[in-house]
């Protein structure tokens, strides 16, 4: 490029309400317009990349002259009073970036947050280029980006439509007239959904805050389920629809609430005041597709939320969802009345969200699963209907999540059966003297013994009786478990457990609430569950379980074991 073209200002092209006539084909985006001193700034919501930087984003995003550079930083600055130093910026923090400062706008003094509809335009570096006599436009361009103009991509060619307006016919430009040329590689528009004010973040054990006066509890609900799925609730302030050559087109969204999606798609909330025939048909104009939520003021809460909810799954919110083997080979199932995903742009697990309604307080999801699960981007909300006033946060658990114990094999097989049978409540002897009938013979032997309640003895062979010992053993009135060298940790204890008559299953599944378990999450654990009359249950672990999870079980009383280890040395 020209050391002469690297003189201009490169910046990204935000086109305001002075654009002319509204085109319902274009894609359109909401700005936050925020009052700053006697001017109103135009910005955007950006969530911080690994190797931003604060200037390179003002660069690119805002329409900024040099002689402004500085006060941009310090509305910047002003905007995002979280960032103590615009030096250092961190991936996944949220900054409120200002794009462009215009005249200021009447409105009512309790507006609160307001926003205007605007075409969306992609975050694209250009120069600016004077046209000399004689050059056209493919010139240009080429000579400015060194290749040929049957090189450049339909993104690039569209892009440089968009970023020249004023250019009706790409052939016939003349002296003197600026062109804006966008750097390799432009993409195309798409559509984007910003949240102009801080991100709304679902907490681990979700419940709903407390009502507030003449604002329905559900709405609560209903705005931290879009934020949870990229989206937004813009329920305060003035949203903007210009109309050209006419006074702007205001919708009050304090009364009719607009929820925006990841996907593109707007929603609006009707229900105390009505949606006047030209206003939707303006705003159809913008948004595409609108959907128009009707609430009855007067029908239950549960009712109006299941209705909304229904509306912003479009269809393709979920009821059963099967995570199979996700978090050290456990499975969990996700049950609820609608489960929500996002999948995540930077390459992790997608997230979800499980709402549930519920009749009764005790059918709450343990809190212990509903942190477990919210570390992994599971969000869980139990709303319960019949008493709004239970809607409210509560703690999400009482205790200290609680480490399992564990038991290794490190030290061997006979080391491992020791620390089992003691686990189990039972004691174990080695070495002990036997003495037994073996084909009209009287044999002295040492074995390994394990003692139980009930004169129950049982002989634990590590390979050591050959022929019919164990026959003749046994006809002595002695029960024998036989360890073989390749038996791992878990047959073990399940050859074990059947020799002495504990019933066990193999990989339980657990439900995380006392309720329908067609709307209950269920967390199934690899290992073995053994029921003892008299001891209890206790569950063999094979995954390494969170804190959390060995917390659920021991409120269900079960005494977790995790093995160590799964295959044991000779």
């Amino acid at each position: 490029m020209k050391s002469s073209a690297k003189k201009f200002i490169l910046v990204i092209v935000l086109l305001l309400w002075s654009v002319g006539p509204v085109c319902g084909a274009e894609p359109y985006k909401v700005y936050s317009i925020i009052r700053y001193g006697d001017r109103d700034i135009v910005c955007d919501s950006y969530i911080v990349q690994k190797g931003d930087h604060v200037w390179e984003l003002l660069r690119r995003k805002g329409i900024i002259a040099e002689k402004d550079f500085s006060r941009f930083v310090s509305i910047l600055k002003n905007l995002n009073p979280h960032v103590k130093d615009v030096d250092k910026i961190y991936p996944r923090q949220e900054l409120l970036i200002p794009l462009k400062q215009t005249e200021a706008k009447e409105h009512p003094p309790d507006a609160g947050l307001r926003y205007v509809t605007i075409p969306i335009i992609p975050d694209v570096l250009y120069v600016t280029y004077e046209v000399r006599p004689g050059e056209c436009l493919a010139k240009i361009v080429t000579s400015q980006l060194g290749l040929k103009w049957d090189e450049l991509s339909e993104d690039y060619v569209q892009t440089l439509k968009r970023l020249n307006p004023a250019i009706k016919d790409m052939d016939l430009i003349h002296p003197g007239q600026p062109i804006r040329i966008p750097e390799i590689a432009a993409t195309a528009p798409t559509r984007a959904i910003v949240t102009p004010t801080k991100r709304l973040v679902l907490p681990g054990a979700e419940s709903l805050p407390p009502a507030k006066k003449s604002i329905p509890w559900w709405r609560d609900v209903v705005s931290k389920t879009i934020a949870g799925i990229g989206g937004k609730l813009l329920a305060s302030g003035l949203c903007y629809f210009p109309e050209s050559g006419q006074e702007d087109l205001t919708l009050d969204l304090s009364a009719l609430p607009v929820m925006e999606l990841a996907d593109g798609r707007h929603l609006i909330i009707e229900s105390h005041k009505g949606l006047s025939e030209d206003l939707e048909k303006a705003i159809r104009a913008f948004w595409h597709p609108l959907v128009i939520v009707r609430i009855d003021p007067e029908e239950p809460g549960a009712t109006a939320l299941a209705k909304v909810l229904s509306a912003i799954s479009g269809g393709k919110a979920q009821r059963f969802l099967d995570l199979a083997e996700l978090y050290d080979g456990m499975r969990v199932t996700l049950r609820a009345d609608w489960i929500f995903s996002q999948a995540d742009d930077r390459g992790g697990a997608p997230a979800y969200q499980c709402i549930t309604l519920i009749e009764d307080p005790q059918e709450r999801t343990s809190a212990q699963v509903v942190e477990y699960l919210a570390e992994k981007n599971i969000r869980v909300v139990d709303i319960l209907v019949g008493d709004e006033r239970d809607n409210k946060m509560k703690s999400s658990r009482e205790n200290t999540p609680e480490e399992c114990s564990i038991l290794t094999t490190d030290a061997g097989r006979e080391a491992f059966v020791s620390g089992f049978v003691t686990a189990m409540g039972y004691s174990y002897e080695s070495r002990v003297p036997l003495s037994f009938d073996y084909a009209g013979v009287q044999v002295e032997t040492t074995a390994n013994i394990m003692h139980g309640e009930n004169a129950l003895d049982v002989v634990v062979d590590f390979g050591t009786f050959y022929g019919d010992a164990k026959p003749a053993i046994e006809a002595g009135g002695l029960k024998v478990v036989s360890i073989k060298p390749e038996d791992d940790a878990l047959t073990i204890v399940k050859n074990i457990l059947r020799t002495i008559g504990i019933p066990f299953a193999e990989d339980p599944v657990f439900f995380g609430a006392n309720r329908n378990i067609f709307k209950s999450i269920s967390l199934t654990i690899p290992g073995v569950l053994s029921s003892h009359p008299d001891h209890g249950r206790t569950l063999f672990a094979r995954a390494r379980l969170h804190p959390e999870v060995c917390g659920f079980l021991n409120e269900k009383q079960i005494k977790v074991l995790k093995i160590e280890s799964m295959i044991i040395d000779h």
